[in-house]
């Protein structure tokens, strides 16, 4: 089912440089590579003051008495300014995605001045029947209910899918179910499948869109959580567990999951993990990955990405100093897991041994201009393409080499797996204090959590 295959490029957190990303994408799309179905996006799509690079080292600094002048402190007033600028001339219709669908989940610190987004609608039930409806006989009547219906179907084919929010041409923001979503509960946090090729309304009268695209239909089965995302997410869960639920093909979220930094996994160097501590757990500099003296990554999402059991989870990378021109500054580093295994379950469970497919952690850099991006190099790309045969249109020989024997290792998010990491630099250990200190062990703090949430359910 090679036909099924969908083309995704993955970005970092493009925090308002929209101009930049289009940029690339129109490139990437005409290059051998292409074309893409879609790009989904981790961290901050909008301008967002904490996470521009080094924003909040460089607000203590100042707030220290260093001078206002300070290099970080000059270009984090230009990123500003460039989303500004970019984001007017998308609400002005001088910028747009014209290359291919993006879809993001975090709007940073909210949507660009003047963008006109439609109201969340709950659609008529399509087994609904309206019983008051006058019989018509005449022939040309009925004719037209045909020529109606048909109207409705073609516009049901280019109407943004149920779960998406259209922002401009091209964009969408993951939201989620409008029936069912409670932003008290569940912040933003569920699981839709989004259709390939995915067309934008304004460019259905162009018949030649689709064709451009893909010559198949294929679907995603997208999962989102939202920035500092927390337990209970009900809808996701409910949808998570269902019986009949294969696993998500991406899951997009603002924070690491508890669990991804432990060493066995490969996600983070040795040389990353002191940088990180040096920030003291300041989970905003670091993208998401919490410092010194504490289990790394949320727990809440550990606990969700277990349940949806993606092939791809996407986050923002950590924020690691480098120099660039004469300054250290903070760049969201690439870092890529080992494929870890997920546990089987009565609907993923592949082949005589029972094992699940496997499932990788990407952490994306922070989108930059192309001469920083090359003197970087690759280990701060913010761009990362696969091609992903969607769980639902697997065959056989697509499950095999899911699965991936040879080269995975057991999932970070299991009880098992939420152990102490003993590595030399102690202090970076996963709950390495609370776990260890003098000899005695203990229960990790995902377990610890849950067995709290059981005994007050029981209560």
């Amino acid at each position: 089912m090679s036909h099924k295959r969908a083309k995704v490029l993955m970005v970092g957190p493009v925090n308002g440089q929209l101009r930049l990303l289009s940029d690339k994408l129109r490139t990437l799309q005409k290059s051998r590579a292409g074309p893409f179905d879609v790009c989904l996006c981790s961290g901050p799509f909008f301008h967002q003051t904490a996470a521009s690079a080094a924003g909040a080292a460089d607000a203590k600094k100042t707030d220290d008495g260093e001078k206002d002048d300070d290099p970080q402190k000059k270009e984090r007033e230009e990123l500003r300014e460039a989303a500004l600028k970019d984001g007017k001339d998308l609400v002005d219709g001088l910028l747009m995605f014209d290359a291919m669908p993006v879809l993001f989940v975090d709007d940073g610190d909210g949507l660009p001045e003047g963008v006109k987004v439609p109201s969340m609608t709950v659609k008529k039930d399509e087994d609904e029947i309206d019983l008051d409806e006058e019989e018509e006989e005449d022939g040309d009547a009925n004719n037209d209910k045909k020529k109606d219906a048909e109207a409705e179907e073609n516009a049901a084919k280019t109407a943004t899918p149920d779960g998406l929010l259209r922002i401009a041409h091209n964009l969408y923001q993951l939201v989620g179910d409008a029936r069912q979503r409670s932003r008290i509960l569940d912040s933003v946090a569920d699981i839709i499948s989004v259709p390939l090729p995915l067309i934008d309304p304004e460019s259905s009268n162009d018949t030649t869109v689709a064709n451009k695209t893909r010559e198949h239909t294929t679907a995603l089965t997208i999962g989102f959580l939202g920035p500092k995302i927390r337990l209970p997410c009900k809808q996701f869960e409910e949808k998570s567990k269902h019986t009949s639920f294969l696993g998500c093909d991406v899951l997009i979220s603002g924070e690491w999951g508890q669990g991804m930094s432990s060493e066995k996994c490969g996600a983070l160097a040795a040389e990353d993990r002191s940088a990180i501590a040096g920030f003291g757990g300041d989970t905003e500099a670091t993208g998401g990955v919490s410092g010194s003296n504490s289990e790394m990554g949320s727990y809440d999402v550990a606990e969700l990405v277990a349940t949806s059991r993606p092939r791809y989870h996407v986050a923002p990378g950590p924020a690691i100093p480098v120099q660039v021109g004469d300054a250290a500054k903070l760049r969201h580093r690439f870092v890529a897991s080992l494929p870890y295994r997920h546990p089987a379950t009565s609907s993923t469970s592949f082949g005589e041994g029972g094992s699940s497919h496997a499932g990788r952690f990407l952490a994306m850099g922070s989108v930059v201009p192309s001469a920083e991006a090359k003197a970087l190099g690759k280990a701060f790309k913010f761009i990362h393409a696969v091609g992903i045969v969607p769980l639902a249109y697997m065959d056989a020989n697509d499950r095999e080499t899911a699965k991936e024997l040879t080269s995975v290792v057991d999932c970070p998010y299991t009880d098992a797996s939420y152990g102490m990491d003993t590595s030399a630099n102690n202090s970076m250990g996963m709950n390495y204090y609370n776990n260890h200190q003098g000899g005695g062990g203990g229960l990790s703090e995902a377990r610890a959590r849950r067995l709290a949430q059981e005994d007050a359910a029981g209560g």
